[in-house]
């Protein structure tokens, strides 16, 4: 492991970060476009609409999107609309080649504004209350530099030390980083880190349609104890009903809650499928449980914790049933800038044996830590 003042230098490489000239400034007399009608799209209006500026419409690549309205916004196909004089704001997860195939083809329909959403992330009051890190918060990581440091000292290979460092360098003052990024099909079963067993008890907090669910099965092939689904959009529930296997409905047990520290009634949105979040002004009351009150059914060998921005308020509630059981751990920490260090230290005084790993699935997004437990690590149940 590097010294503290070489990992400090590498991952902060300006002591002060030095704020880059604003491409653009948005106001109410632009003429903005959104270009993607997914999660991100649906995320950043929400963003817009806080500082009064209202997009003009979506543009989509996806034909099941194209000739609709979303949350009030029609989305068309590039190219079905004149750009020329409009300020497009690309709302993908990645600054990948996908941006830069998108801004090269919109150059071509004329459009010169043409800008990522992480272009903006210096427009501090635009990002006030964004569900995702997209803006981060320097003086916050700055201010817990030690606690990061601690953070990096105890992830076991090299890979998640570089993930780290990566996404550090990415928040801190470098677009350009590229964070080491697998499969998203890979996501919350880190196979070089741990391996399936043929009885696990799998508690899936935050299970949205299923997608997790099939991606178990096909792990497993079918072998496991039980599969518990936690969800607290019924639109969700509905959906992860339907595309149950008929064969494994005994072993699918399903629970239309939302997990926090303490029991009482919370409201949800539904972001048009793609995603679900609690937020005071949701349109949906639902109640919320703690993990810990299931503790005389609930046995899990494996939790997954995907619970957008409530992860640590799940942990609140859900102490005793981690100490006592000590199941794998697959926790996202990409919500908040202080869930990459309070999460894992917090884990590690749950239970102090974990083994931790960071993998990235999509740049920043979808940063998942796993916490692993002795005996479960892949190289020991092997004996290696």
């Amino acid at each position: 492991m590097q010294s503290k003042e070489l990992w400090e230098r590498t991952c902060f490489p300006l002591r002060k970060h030095q704020k880059q000239h604003l491409p653009i400034q948005l106001d109410r007399q632009d003429h903005i476009v959104l270009y993607g009608a997914g999660y991100g799209g649906l995320m950043f209006l929400e963003l817009l609409r806080r500082q009064s500026l209202e997009p003009e419409c979506f543009l989509d690549s996806s034909p099941q999107k194209q000739g609709r309205t979303i949350m009030g916004v029609p989305v068309w196909a590039p190219g079905q609309i004149m750009v020329q004089n409009a300020t497009v704001i690309v709302c993908l997860l990645e600054m990948d080649k996908v941006f830069q195939q998108v801004r090269t083809h919109l150059a071509e329909l004329g459009c010169q504004a043409v800008y990522h959403m992480y272009e903006l992330r210096e427009i501090r009051t635009l990002f006030r209350e964004q569900p995702l890190i997209i803006a981060p918060n320097r003086d916050l990581l700055w201010e817990n530099r030690e606690l990061l440091y601690q953070v990096a000292q105890m992830l076991e290979d090299e890979l998640s030390k570089q993930t780290l460092t990566s996404i550090l360098r990415f928040l801190w003052s470098d677009l350009s980083e590229r964070i080491p990024a697998l499969s998203i099909e890979d996501q919350y079963f880190a196979s070089d880190v741990y391996s399936l067993g043929e009885n696990e008890i799998f508690a899936d907090c935050g299970a949205h349609v299923g997608e997790i669910f099939h991606q178990f099965l096909r792990r497993c092939c079918g072998q496991f104890d039980s599969y518990w689904a936690f969800e607290p959009d019924s639109q969700n529930i509905h959906k992860l009903k339907e595309n149950c296997p008929p064969e494994y409905q005994q072993k699918l047990i399903i629970r239309h809650t939302a997990l926090g520290d303490t029991p009482k009634i919370v409201r949800v949105r539904n972001y048009d499928g793609s995603n679900s979040i609690i937020r005071e002004d949701g349109e949906e009351a639902v109640s919320c449980a703690t993990l810990d009150s299931l503790a005389e059914e609930l046995h899990p060998t494996i939790l997954k914790i995907d619970v957008e921005g409530w992860e640590s308020r799940l942990l609140d509630g859900a102490e005793m049933i981690i100490r006592r059981n000590k199941p794998i751990i697959a926790i996202a920490v990409y919500h908040r800038e202080q869930d990459f260090w309070e999460i894992p230290l917090r884990l590690k005084g749950l239970v102090p044996d974990y083994r931790f790993y960071l993998r990235s699935y999509l740049n920043i997004a979808e940063t998942v830590l796993y916490a692993v437990p002795p005996g479960r690590l892949k190289q020991e149940e092997h004996g290696v």
